[in-house]
């Protein structure tokens, strides 16, 4: 049972009830999901998805708001609009653009630095910024140009994440990971979606990104340093524009499910996905109750894997 009406070749039947939008269990307003007292940071935060995160930890109670972005113009215009946000929620939310690129391993340790000295504790940490790629097979785009791809989606990624984890005067302070990953990771073949099929190098470097945060995940304490990763929907955001894909070519999830989602996969009530790979659509209820126990006994499930092998064996 879905909760909105219309059609999607991107389908999921994981949980019995598929969301198209937000609901009350992941609603960033409800009081368990408070982020009061700490500091958000966002990469790719000035549109699309990361610019609704953004919107929903300062509905959450957050207080700083960091988002990143390349464009200093673009960036300068998001800060004032998420400012406008938290103003007419009577939030007191600290909102601070960076300008940074996560490719640019100078800027990301400039950016960190900076925060230390200005005495900011990053208690949340939203990777986001990706590059989708272009529909070319991966020997028509050439390795110098995938590569490019791995420095944004892997690289980046990993350098963010040991950096948010080495905080200085943070070693003791819960902290929680959140990567926004794909579908694609899962679905490249044609069979599944042809369109991912032909966007070769964001699926396997979204993949690869998505595995490092898995490897991450297994050599922490999830009460410590929590990470989830996640597929934020079938959302009309700018890389939709790049291909020319007009609004009504699907019927698009609300950018506000994956919004209220980054922060509900930020709390607690998430710890037992520590380590996985969900969609924001699934019913969060559902998944625990469903599958909770299966998560405590298997290893594999909901991870990034070979198919068909559990170790050395057989599945």
């Amino acid at each position: 049972m879905a909760d909105s009406q219309g059609v999607t070749p991107f389908q999921t039947n994981v949980t019995r009830t598929i969301h198209r939008a937000v609901y009350p269990s992941i609603d960033a307003s409800r009081p368990e999901l408070s982020h009061a007292g700490k500091a958000i940071l966002i990469t790719g935060g000035t549109a699309g998805i990361g610019f609704d995160i953004a919107k929903r930890f300062i509905t959450a109670s957050a207080s700083t708001v960091i988002i990143t972005g390349r464009r200093k113009e673009v960036l300068q215009k998001a800060v004032a609009s998420l400012e406008e946000f938290a103003a007419s929620g009577k939030k007191d939310t600290k909102i601070i653009g960076e300008s940074s690129d996560v490719a640019d391993p100078a800027a990301v340790n400039t950016l960190w630095a900076g925060l230390a000295e200005r005495g900011i504790i990053v208690d949340v940490l939203v990777l986001n910024a990706a590059r989708f790629g272009v529909q070319k097979p991966l020997f028509t785009l050439g390795i110098d140009h995938v590569w490019e791809s791995f420095e944004v989606n892997v690289r980046g990624p990993m350098i963010f994440a040991e950096k948010f984890y080495k905080q200085a005067g943070a070693e003791d302070r819960p902290k929680s990971l959140i990567n926004i990953s794909t579908q694609s990771i899962h679905e490249s073949k044609k069979e599944y979606i042809p369109m991912a099929a032909e966007l070769p190098e964001y699926g396997l470097t979204k993949g690869a990104g998505t595995l490092a945060m898995q490897y991450i995940a297994q050599e922490v304490d999830p009460a410590k340093f929590q990470v989830v990763s996640f597929h934020p929907g079938l959302v009309y955001t700018e890389p939709w524009e790049v291909l020319g894909a007009p609004r009504d070519l699907f019927n698009f999830d609300d950018v506000e499910l994956s919004g209220n989602y980054a922060v509900w996969a930020a709390s607690e009530e998430a710890r037992f996905l520590h380590g996985r790979f969900t969609w924001a659509s699934w019913d969060v209820d559902e998944l625990k109750d469903g599958f909770g126990k299966r998560m405590e006994t298997d290893p594999d499930f909901l991870r990034v894997g070979v198919w068909g092998l559990k170790g050395g064996d057989l599945a």
